[in-house]
């Protein structure tokens, strides 16, 4: 059987880090990795290669940056040329991001789909990462999705329960597998930004809709300026290029107990969860670590794509008003940290174990009648 994994982005490679090595040693050269190249810089895409000791992909589109149509349109198209070379049984694509479209050109060609991270919905249309993830859901053959929630939204789309397979999240694996190593770099990193363990909140934004919207970076800065003042305790700001770059178009001014940075390693930033007060981001992968090391979340978002973190009390939506935002903190700050974590190690061999078992079917030609 010949297998084609695509990535292209920072959680694609963190995530995907166990699969790639298990499928590799399963397959061997049968086994390939497509980059995408949405990703390119060193801090953005190499270092985890490096720091998770991941071996170099196969083949690389090099999309880069771009609007979101060329990006979606070059990784389609690309990714597609690759696949014709290759001729692979099976595609898998992960999550929600443009990457994850490379697997319409498999569909094309009537090769048959794996979707990791399936059934996840924030039900907010102006998000492009959901008309992604329903576009990939629809398409694929096998499905895993991470929770009973995103069962029940695939169930309740009319895919077939037959397609349908329960597994957690792989990034659980992955900070388990790397624990020892996270816990290792607290001390360094920690150091490194004068920060002392649990008195700092640690955020990130890089969603467009926050961070290209003046007023509501605006509002994110004038809550972070609240929070500081109120806690007395600094915030360090890992923060995206374009939030850099809007920060500075719009001549926005940091809150004095704000300390912004470039992206860091998966290790260090890791540590940085681990070991923060409390977390204040957009990114749903944060939502999910914070969730797993037990501290508390605030999304600055409208909606999430991981409503399991809300209903277990590890988060909550504030949505983009500067005082809904620090009465989120507040609020979060009376809740204890003894929730329901609704995530579990063993996703990479339950993947695995699937495809295995699905070998032979697999490798049949796709009917089209």
């Amino acid at each position: 059987m010949k297998v084609m994994t695509i990535g292209g982005i920072r959680p694609d490679w963190i995530n995907l880090e166990p699969v790639i090595k298990e499928l590799d040693k399963w397959l061997g050269g049968d086994h390939i990795v497509v980059h995408t190249g949405q990703h390119y810089d060193y801090n953005m895409d190499k270092i985890f290669f490096d720091e998770l000791k991941i071996r170099d992909p196969d083949y690389f589109c090099e999309v880069g940056s771009g609007t979101l149509s060329y990006q979606r349109g070059e990784t389609i198209i690309k990714v597609g040329e690759f696949i014709n070379k290759f001729e692979p049984d099976l595609v898998i694509g992960f999550s929600d991001a443009n990457p994850v479209l490379g697997c319409i050109a498999a569909a094309t060609r009537g090769i048959k789909i794996m979707h990791i991270e399936s059934g996840m919905r924030s039900n907010d249309a102006r998000m492009p990462e959901e008309y992604n993830r329903r576009m990939i859901d629809h398409i694929s053959d096998i499905l895993f999705c991470p929770t009973e929630i995103a069962e029940s939204n695939l169930l309740h789309e009319d895919i077939s329960q037959h397609k349908i397979f329960r597994a957690s999240k792989l990034i659980i694996d992955v900070l388990t597998k790397f624990d020892k190593e996270i816990d290792e770099r607290k001390r360094d990193v920690l150091y490194k930004f004068g920060l002392s363990k649990g008195k700092y909140f640690l955020s990130t934004e890089h969603r467009p809709e926050n961070v290209e919207d003046k007023k509501n970076m605006a509002n994110i800065l004038e809550a972070f300026n609240i929070i500081t003042a109120i806690y007395d305790i600094p915030l360090l700001f890992v923060a995206h290029p374009r939030t850099q770059a809007a920060i500075k178009k719009f001549k926005l001014t940091l809150p004095k107990k704000v300390k912004m940075i470039d992206y860091i390693g998966f290790l260090d930033f890791s540590a940085l969860e681990k070991n923060c007060f409390m977390g204040i981001t957009d990114s749903g992968t944060v939502e999910e670590d914070l969730c797993w090391f037990r501290k508390p979340c605030v999304t600055t978002r409208i909606s999430t794509e991981r409503p399991e973190t809300e209903f277990v009390g590890a988060n909550i939506v504030s949505g983009l008003d500067a005082k809904d935002i620090v009465k989120c903190v507040e609020m979060m700050n009376e809740r204890k940290t003894d929730w329901h974590i609704p995530y579990y190690e063993g996703t990479t061999k339950r993947i695995v174990a699937i495809l295995k078992e699905k070998e032979d079917e697999i490798m049949q030609p796709k009917k089209w009648w």
